[in-house]
């Protein structure tokens, strides 16, 4: 089996920087990330938003403008991204042709960019485009507060219970000033607190000497963001279940309804066990809800993985009135029917096992693979170790899961005429 993560090779630079390479021979080009160790879940209270802002203000504040770097990426044939913040971490990227004059340029640009800038220009118009982007994601204010209703029931105590995606809130992002964007600017963007990832036809030592020659070999005081403590208990939900009525909102008639339960798993538990179970619940949804009685189209379960703990969701975008009195007994029936399908587990166990001799990424999307182990868990993981954790479970270690996912553990939404 090719296992892309295990060839890895990495380093730590004096000033603290890590750095990942993945030499891959006889490619002419290079994939390259840069991670810094720390996004929304480290926001101050009441500054919700606050690393996500940083983030648009990175690349309109370095010694070259936001249009340039893009026409630079574009006249040698690759591509740039300026940025993206997630609940761990925050992280940008760019794809090039191995010539040592462009990648010298790109580690200048991205060196004095996320190392060095003065967070200054720009301040306002980046914050009404924030605000634009809030509005895309929540265009009536009635989702957001349903989405806080079911952070507030789910999270309390906990950071998620002030925010429900990292762009934060209309009120919080405004709040934050240029001294709020710098300060957390200079204590995240530091070596310590951030990883470099690069995926084609360089080497270690090749990566690692244009580095040196580079604004990224700067020392700056700094530390690494710290992984959470994993859970090994989560709270019930201070509100267990929402009847939402369509009919208050809309002034048309509507005939469908939407169902949604969300419950909390905690961190200690083998993620791998929870794809497993949902394998199985997925089939048996489909069975009952779907093909049997027809009530939808599509009903699902999802994973969100939280690093202390995870979310594992039951979604259902529209099913028929006439089942809106039964859907939720059939769904608990389903749940309950997971312990008693060893078929399917053993089923999807042979399938995804098989599916990683077939495996052939490309170095983008590998790339991506290692920013999304590092931000979550700070290190690149083989898919050898994710495949052993998976063949490893039991039909046992499924029906422990379980009592995580009864209805007066999880939060469930109702939305009907």
């Amino acid at each position: 089996m090719w296992d892309p993560y295990a060839e890895f090779q990495s380093t730590t630079l004096p000033n603290g920087l890590t750095v990942h390479a993945a030499h891959w021979p006889g490619r002419t080009w290079e994939v390259i990330a840069f991670v810094i160790h720390s996004g929304a879940e480290h926001d101050p209270i009441g500054l919700e938003g606050l690393s996500h802002f940083v983030e648009h203000l990175v690349s309109k504040n370095g010694t070259v403008s936001a249009r340039e770097i893009c026409v630079l990426f574009e006249d040698c044939g690759g591509t740039v991204r300026l940025g993206a913040t997630g609940y761990p971490h925050t992280y940008y990227q760019f794809f090039v042709p191995i010539h040592e004059a462009i990648l010298t340029k790109a580690f200048s640009i991205f060196g004095h960019m996320l190392l060095s800038a003065r967070l200054e220009k720009s301040i306002e118009k980046e914050r009404q485009i924030i605000g634009g982007e809030f509005h895309r994601r929540y265009p009536f204010r009635q989702q957001f507060d349903l989405a806080m209703r079911e952070h507030h029931a789910l999270y309390t105590g906990h950071w998620l219970d002030r925010i429900v995606c990292p762009i934060g809130d209309l009120d919080s992002i405004g709040r934050i000033t240029q001294g709020d964007l710098q300060s957390h600017y200079n204590a995240h963007y530091t070596p310590a607190n951030m990883s470099i990832v690069g995926v084609g036809g360089m080497q270690l030592s090749e990566l690692v000497k244009l580095l040196f020659e580079s604004p990224f070999a700067v020392k700056k005081d700094g530390v690494r963001t710290p992984l959470p403590t994993l859970m090994t208990d989560v709270k019930p939900p201070s509100e267990t279940r929402y009847i939402l009525e369509m009919s208050k909102y809309l002034n048309v008639p509507v005939e469908i309804c939407v169902y949604r339960s969300v419950a909390k798993i905690p961190g200690n538990i083998n993620r791998q066990i929870i794809r497993v179970t949902r394998n199985i619940f997925d089939e048996i949804l489909d069975e009952e809800v779907r093909e049997k009685r027809a009530w939808t189209y599509a009903i699902n379960s999802a994973q969100l993985n939280f690093r202390d703990f995870s979310r594992f969701s039951i979604c259902c975008g529209a099913f028929k009135l006439e089942a809106l009195d039964q859907i939720e007994k059939v769904i608990e029936e389903c749940i309950a029917s997971i312990k008693h399908r060893e078929d399917l587990l053993e089923r999807f166990k042979r399938h995804i096992l098989a599916s990683k001799s077939m495996i052939d990424l490309t170095g983008n999307e590998v790339c991506n693979g290692a920013i999304n182990d590092l931000g979550h868990h700070q290190r690149i993981i083989p898919l050898s170790e994710t495949s052993n954790d998976f063949e490893s479970v039991t039909m046992d270690d499924v029906r422990n899961l379980l009592p995580w996912l009864q209805s007066e553990k999880r939060w469930t939404l109702i939305t009907r005429p």
